[in-house]
């Protein structure tokens, strides 16, 4: 396929991507002013922010069925659609010109969720569709610009908000609807239905396959990590070390640049030398980072432990990158071996549902923890437990993962060459 044609389609997924997780983030500095005005509890609440990835968890394999049925570019096309109008329901709610506008912020909150993680599925699938051997490299580049969409949602929903207040929602839909006229013009290349899809594919073999199922546990328990350290450590940061909004901010915004640079630098390597090595480094220093947080905890105070927590939030979300986007050419390669080439979106759904019920659970864990014993260190550190069971599990099947991603591989180099050959010979 023609390059430039392709460097147009990855720069229609690469907004795609940003735009959907800008929204994720978005509500957060708005929360305090809904509580306000619909008069909601701390439940209520938090809620509108978990909404996000319930439909993920529940729809995962739904969507990956259909954006193998209809085709990766016009799944994310009518996803990005979807996510405008989502936005547009924010400001109808905010404005109160319904009632009970909290259930139509539920409601938009759920809308926004389902087209995100059909955007996540599809524009997943299409990237192993377009660059098969490069894959883990483009879907770094994917999730680290997701990740700095998610970083600036936030700041821009905060400034938005206090400048027009339900306005924001109307330049976040505007920001929304400006990237869908980019993935109508690359719609074609991005991918159509695929010929080769098995419908009768069973969400079972997900379970039953000795290598799909360990990667599902692995991402899951990624994402249980992130999710309650993005729960736990603002608290634990104002609560333990008495840090201010600004402060906090700023060590958020490091976790996620890291997180981000990591996704791009560790895709990279993948392709180049395969996943397993990386998921070990990535799981071994996961666990240390983890543990340096529950011993900064109990040790330091002060400035020293500030510092020292920045380093080691920082060192967590960069490994944890290295342990969960080479998971991605596994997932590929183990569902081509298990199912045949014409099952990505559904690979892709069902995992993302791992992704979730991780993102879901990760909050629940740390919460409880410290309400049982009363400190944010053992809360936190304690997620090094989890981690440890990771890296043994990746351990133990270093030899299979490998076998397995390494045998796809070639063949697809292979079919690749042979290609080459004929356009060659034309």
């Amino acid at each position: 396929m023609d390059e430039r044609r392709l460097q147009r389609a990855f720069l229609a997924l690469l907004l795609a991507f940003f735009v959907n997780f800008l929204g994720y983030a978005f509500i957060v500095p708005i929360l305090p002013s809904w509580q306000t005005q619909f008069g909601l509890n701390a439940t209520q609440a938090t809620l509108l922010v978990s909404l996000w990835a319930v439909p993920l968890l529940l729809f995962g394999p739904l969507t990956g069925r259909i954006t193998d049925r209809f085709g990766a570019g016009k799944t994310v096309f009518v996803s990005l659609v979807l996510l405008t109008a989502s936005c547009g329901l924010y400001v109808v709610a905010t404005n109160e010109w319904v009632g009970r506008p909290f259930l139509l912020l539920a409601f938009a909150r759920m809308m926004h969720g389902a087209s995100g993680a059909t955007i996540m599925t599809a524009g997943l699938a299409a990237a192993s569709r377009l660059w098969p051997v490069r894959f883990g490299e483009q879907a770094g580049k994917l999730l680290g610009t997701a990740a700095i969409g998610g970083l600036f949602g936030p700041v821009l929903g905060g400034v938005l908000f206090t400048w027009g207040e339900a306005s924001a929602f109307t330049l976040l839909a505007l920001l929304t609807a400006l990237v869908c006229p980019v993935m109508w013009a690359s719609m074609e290349v991005v991918g159509g239905p695929r010929e080769d899809t098995t419908p009768s594919a069973s969400i079972g073999v997900f379970f039953s396959d000795r290598i799909l199922f360990r990667v599902g546990v692995l991402l899951a328990i990624t994402t249980v990590a992130t999710g309650a350290l993005e729960a736990g450590v603002p608290l634990f940061l104002d609560d333990a070390l008495g840090l201010s909004s600004a402060a906090i901010g700023g060590v958020l915004l490091v976790m996620v640049l890291m997180q981000g640079l990591g996704s791009v630098i560790w895709g990279r390597w993948v392709d180049r030398h395969g996943p397993t090595r990386y998921m070990i480094i990535g799981w071994f220093f996961v666990v240390l980072s983890l543990l340096g947080v529950g011993l900064v905890g109990y040790v330091l105070s002060g400035n020293m432990a500030v510092l020292a927590m920045i380093l080691l939030l920082g060192s967590f979300q960069f490994f944890i990158a290295a342990a969960q986007i080479p998971m991605l050419p596994m997932i590929d390669t183990a569902t081509n071996r298990a199912l045949g080439e014409g099952n990505p979106g559904l690979a892709f759904g069902v995992f993302g549902a791992a992704w979730a019920a991780g993102t879901i659970v990760g909050p629940l864990l740390v919460g409880p923890a410290f309400d049982a014993f009363g400190s944010w260190a053992i809360a936190l550190g304690g997620l090094a437990l989890p981690a440890l069971g990771a890296l043994l599990l990746t351990l133990t099947n270093r030899d299979l993962l490998h076998e397995c991603y390494e045998e796809e591989i070639k063949k697809r180099k292979s079919a690749l060459e042979v290609a080459h050959e004929g356009l060659q010979s034309e």
